[in-house]
C-alpha cells in the first residue's frame, strides 16, 4: 500500500507540465494584446501611437487580376513604414472566391501622413492600364502621436 506521498519524479513532471501550461497561456494573452490593430477600409482617419503595428483590412479577390498596391504619394517614412501584409481566403476556399487582404504598417515618429491604396488590374505589369476605370482608390489619413 502507498502512504499517500507523491514521488519526487512525479512531482517534477507535474511542475514542468504546470509551468508549460502557464507559459502557453501567457504567450496566448501577450500575442492577443501585442498583435497589430486592424482598421477597415472605411476607417479613413487612423490615429496610433509611435511603435504601433497596424493593418488595413480590405476585401480582395486576386483571381480577377486585380490587387491592392501602395500607390503614390508614398507615406512619409519618418512617420509610417509599410511592413508587408497577407491574404486570408474566404472559407471554403474555392477557385474564384475572394477574401481579405491585410496591408501592414509600423508607426514610427509623431506626425501626419497619408496612405493611398489602389485596387488595380495587373498593377506593375506592362499590361496595367493606369487609367483603368475599374480601379478603386482608398485614402487614409494617419496621425501618429
Amino acid at each position: 500500500m502507498s502512504d499517500g506521498r507523491i514521488s519526487g519524479r512525479t512531482r517534477t513532471v507535474g511542475i514542468v507540465v504546470a509551468v508549460a501550461a502557464l507559459a502557453a497561456a501567457v504567450y496566448a494573452v501577450v500575442t492577443q494584446l501585442t498583435g497589430p490593430v486592424v482598421f477597415d477600409e472605411h476607417d479613413r482617419d487612423i490615429r496610433v501611437a509611435p511603435d504601433t503595428r497596424f493593418s488595413i483590412r480590405l476585401k480582395d479577390n486576386p483571381s480577377t487580376g486585380f490587387r491592392w498596391v501602395l500607390a503614390a504619394p508614398k507615406p512619409d517614412p519618418a512617420v509610417l513604414q509599410e511592413t508587408g501584409g497577407h491574404y486570408d481566403a474566404d472559407e471554403p476556399v474555392r477557385p474564384g472566391s475572394g477574401g481579405i487582404r491585410y496591408v501592414d504598417f509600423m508607426a514610427r515618429g509623431a506626425g501626419h501622413t497619408e496612405v493611398t491604396l489602389r485596387y488595380c488590374f495587373r498593377c506593375g505589369t506592362p499590361q496595367a492600364d493606369e487609367q483603368d476605370e475599374n480601379s478603386r482608390t482608398r485614402r487614409f489619413r494617419v496621425t501618429v502621436d
